[in-house]
């Protein structure tokens, strides 16, 4: 495994990361509009969102590095 090629990785799964963060935030905004808060992080629907896409974005990234062949 070549760690230094990580932040390469990581601005390629910069869309993974982007798109979670929308679906999650679509998603959880919906659901506080029906009256469910419970699981948020600080009782934030953009704190949950943004956690959910930093956490695909590392996986990815991860995932990117553990399989690079080259």
């Amino acid at each position: 495994m070549r760690f230094d090629l990580f932040p390469v990785f990581l601005a390629q799964s910069a869309g993974i990361g982007l798109g979670v963060f929308i679906g999650v935030f679509i998603g959880l905004v919906i659901r506080v509009k029906n009256g469910k808060r419970e699981g948020l992080i600080m009782n934030s629907v953009a704190a949950t969102a943004f956690l959910a896409s930093v956490a695909a974005l590392v996986i990815s990234a991860a995932i990117r590095l553990v399989t690079f062949s080259g």
